[in-house]
């Protein structure tokens, strides 16, 4: 039974260590054309995402965005809904952030949300998509933690453009 094989090997994944997966997984993203070049980092993409993996080639889909800036975004569940109020929210909250700690950053994205007038689940949708390009991934300000100020403003700056286009 294909299902209950998955199931075991997602299982499989979720109790070992990064360490140990990484050398796999490493081998996965190479195949994918993407390099890794900082074993330290990989664990910690490891150990954020590996929950969501079933099979390995997933820590491809689920990961890639950390190595590669995304080059195309859901557009469709942006656009909609995007207004120059949320242009102006993100450029104002990629000016101030501050990611010494995804949990600061998070009350620091929430409390500007409230003075702009932004209920933050408003906002959360279109960050992950400037971040992941996507509608997947582990908790937003968790990814941005890792990306790091420098990237996560430069996502922030290149999404905006794309969603006002």
């Amino acid at each position: 039974d294909f299902e209950k094989a998955k199931w075991y090997n997602h299982e499989w994944i979720k109790t070992e260590s990064a360490e140990r997966l990484a050398t796999v997984i490493s081998e996965e993203l190479k195949n994918a054309g993407i390099e890794v070049k900082d074993q330290s980092y990989l664990n910690t993409v490891i150990d954020l995402i590996k929950d969501r993996c079933t099979l390995l080639p997933d820590f491809v889909t689920q990961s890639a965005y950390f190595f590669i800036t995304p080059t195309a975004y859901d557009l469709a569940a942006v656009k909609p809904k995007w207004t120059a109020e949320k242009a102006d929210f993100f450029t104002v909250f990629g000016s101030t952030l501050n990611l010494s700690n995804a949990a600061d950053a998070e009350t620091a994205f929430k409390a500007l949300a409230e003075e702009k007038g932004f209920k933050p689940g408003e906002l959360m949708l279109p960050f992950r998509i400037m971040l992941v390009g996507g509608k997947f991934g582990p908790g937003v300000f968790d990814i941005a933690a890792l990306l790091g100020e420098a990237e996560t403003k430069s996502r922030i700056e290149k999404a905006i453009a794309v969603f006002n286009s």
